[in-house]
């Protein structure tokens, strides 16, 4: 299960990614549906069974992920809630896409340091 999991750092980036595969099977299914109706029965019934098939795929691929224990973090940088994985050692921020380390303790901590330097040429 976590070989599957690699792209997905919190729970937030995996609803984002796993909604285009809904996208698309709820699309090829209305697709298949309107192919059923107008007549053309035989593209319409294996663009339904296919798109059915990726829905079904999907909602048991996404559940299978989605059993993996998250903990709630905070980002040190825009202090936004991020749930995160637990076998995470890093992620980047939902809110602001700053990269933020997990330290051994499971504390959030800052990947690069801000620039506090003032700027007077701007």
């Amino acid at each position: 299960m976590a070989s599957l999991k690699v792209e997905f750092a919190t729970v937030r980036e995996l609803e984002k990614k796993s909604f285009r595969v809904f996208a698309y099977g709820g699309g090829a299914l209305l697709l298949g549906l309107v192919f059923t109706v107008t007549g053309l029965v035989i593209i319409g019934v294996p663009v339904l069974v296919v798109s059915a098939l990726v829905l079904l795929g999907g909602i048991a691929w996404v559940s299978m992920l989605a059993k993996e224990d998250s903990k709630p973090m905070f980002c040190p940088y825009c202090s936004s809630k991020n749930d995160v994985y637990l076998s995470r050692k890093s992620f980047d921020c939902d809110i602001c896409s700053r990269p933020v380390v997990v330290s051994e303790t499971g504390e959030p901590l800052m990947a690069e340091a801000i620039d506090t330097e003032a700027r007077y040429d701007r």
